[in-house]
């Protein structure tokens, strides 16, 4: 089978894609301007595998020069220009009715960023000198008066032995969060789960029963309306937005304030590099994240070194979908199966009555 593979280079005054195929012992190239059908050329290698070795040479050179495989997922060429929210100045802050002790700002450092991305160099977040002990309380005060300002309260930890990194040491670079509109979760998705499983081998293919090499598709949450008005004083179900009680348990942190539109995009605005062992631009990870807190109500409330840690509004209402839903946390981090539950099934049981999750790459 014909299988296409598409790279793309926007940066630098360039907005250009590259994309390579096979058939037997021939390759074919397309490239040209993104927007442009561009220009075909075809190769005969003499042998299928001489054709194989050759379109690996290939994208390893456009790898080094920057270009970015986008998975059949193409980005515009051209955003307006990315207008930065303001985040407050060096000392303490106060927003609505909370006053957060003395923090400073924090930029980024350019070479931290994927390859072919262009980086932000105004600072896009504000960071607590030093840890707030009721962290996740003043987090959910914060959430609505952060929201008028283009802000979004996060807590952000260090690695476990050095908590200078990665936030104090600038090992971040902020990209534009509107990058993400272009990525859809389900197809980042299905393109996670064919990076983690293999058909050739078996320890891929076994924490992953019942499903095989093709990803399951995205599970189907239930919808849940939220008590209103007069009915709220008798209604058993409890909100599903509301998080205080998980918030409440996340004491002692620092508390940062970052340049983005929701949590779900705070990652691609820092320009986080935690996962970059799996997943090299933060903005596919974004497109999940923000799919998870359409369905499930499930927000980042906290970016640690290579950690991230949601508060969860809805669990999956039965097994089946709690599988689905297991299948689209291996995607994401497989390292939560692999070094975690051992199995898609054991970790979907877990997620029955969980109210976080927490996600942690190797």
């Amino acid at each position: 089978m014909e299988r296409v593979r598409r790279f793309e280079f926007v940066g630098g005054g360039s907005a250009k894609f590259w994309e390579i195929s096979s058939q037997g012992a021939e390759v074919t190239v397309r490239f040209g301007r993104l927007g442009t059908n561009g220009q075909t050329q075809t190769k005969h290698l003499g042998s299928e595998s001489a054709a194989a070795a050759h379109i690996a040479k290939l994208i390893n050179e456009k790898l080094a020069k920057g270009y970015v495989e986008t998975r059949g997922i193409t980005r515009p060429p051209v955003l307006p220009p990315y207008e930065v929210p303001p985040v407050p100045g060096d000392g303490p802050v106060d927003i609505g009715d909370v006053r957060l002790p003395p923090g400073h700002r924090l930029n980024g450092d350019r070479p931290m960023a994927p390859p072919g991305i262009e980086t932000i160099s105004a600072p896009v977040v504000w960071l607590t000198d030093a840890a707030v002990v009721d962290a996740g309380g003043l987090l959910y005060r914060l959430r609505g008066p952060c929201a008028e300002m283009g802000l979004v309260p996060m807590l952000l930890t260090g690695m476990e032995g050095d908590d200078t990194r990665p936030w104090d040491g600038h090992e971040f670079s902020p990209t534009d969060p509107r990058r993400t509109d272009h990525f859809d979760a389900g197809q980042v998705l299905a393109d996670m789960w064919r990076q983690s499983v293999s058909e050739e081998d078996d320890e891929t293919l076994d924490p992953v029963q019942p499903f095989g090499l093709e990803f399951p598709g995205m599970a189907a949450a239930p919808v849940v309306s939220p008590p209103s008005g007069f009915g709220r004083l008798f209604a058993k179900a409890s909100d599903p937005t509301d998080d205080r009680a998980v918030l409440a348990t996340l004491r002692s942190r620092r508390i940062g304030l970052v340049a983005a539109n929701r949590a779900a995009d705070a990652i691609t605005a820092l320009g986080w590099s935690g996962a970059v062992n799996v997943h090299q631009d933060p903005a596919l990870m974004s497109a999940v994240l923000r799919s998870w807190e359409d369905r499930w109500i499930a927000r980042v409330v906290e970016i640690g070194f290579d950690t991230l840690t949601l508060t969860v509004g809805i669990s999956p209402p039965d097994r089946e979908t709690a599988l689905a839903l297991a299948a689209e946390h291996f995607a994401f981090c497989p390292d939560n199966i692999w070094q975690g539950a051992g199995t898609v099934v054991a970790y979907a049981e877990a997620l029955r009555q969980s109210r976080i999750w927490t996600f942690w790459w190797d």
